[in-house]
């Protein structure tokens, strides 16, 4: 399973970089195959110097570099597991996940696949920042309550089960949403805070 992102760090992975071949390999091959198209080179958010981490946090932050530095270490990850003999009978993932996964798999190549997270991150990036909030309300209450409430500011993201919507929009939006649905006595949640969306 390959998540998306949310949990990335400054310095994840560092020990298995100075400690696994393997994996310093393929982060390294990751590096110089993105080094052109992101102009920097990502080993330099990844593993920051003491002085340099919290610089390094905050571009983390930014959907044109979070997208790239995940699907390296996931990718350099699963090779080291699969040097061990942990092979894959089936993959998924999450958002960059999916990515990380079809690499894996095939579906492209190492090259494309970094071309392709590198070109989307940078694109997501240009979009303005907003929130998502899963709701355990039914499809049909959640888009009648957005047709009411929110003037086109939020819309459905996902459709997770018959009683389960997320839905995403500005955060301004967002927060009207959720403190509405709560003094309703709805408990949604609020998932991610500085996602980039598209509005229909």
């Amino acid at each position: 399973m390959f998540s998306g992102q949310g949990s990335q760090y400054a310095n994840m992975g560092r020990e298995l970089y100075e400690v696994e071949p393997t994996y310093r390999r393929h982060i390294d091959t990751c590096a110089e195959i993105l080094q052109p198209h992101l102009g920097l080179d990502i080993r330099h958010l990844l593993f920051a110097k003491s002085e340099e981490i919290e610089a390094a946090n905050q571009k983390l932050q930014q959907t044109a570099f979070t997208q790239a530095a995940l699907f390296v270490i996931e990718y350099a990850l699963a090779q080291l597991w699969m040097s061990w003999g942990v092979l894959p009978e089936a993959m998924i993932g999450h958002s960059i996940g999916e990515y990380v996964a079809a690499a894996i798999a095939g579906v492209f190549s190492l090259e494309d696949a970094l071309f392709i997270v590198a070109k989307r991150g940078e694109l997501m990036q240009q979009l303005p920042t907003g929130s998502i909030l899963a709701i355990p309300l039914p499809e049909k209450d959640v888009r009648s309550l957005l047709d009411r409430e929110t003037q086109n500011s939020v819309d459905i993201a996902a459709i997770n089960t018959q009683t389960s919507c997320v839905v995403s929009g500005t955060k301004e939006a967002i927060a009207t949403l959720q403190n509405k649905l709560s003094s309703e006595g709805v408990e949604c949640r609020l998932l991610l805070h500085l996602m980039r969306f598209i509005l229909k």
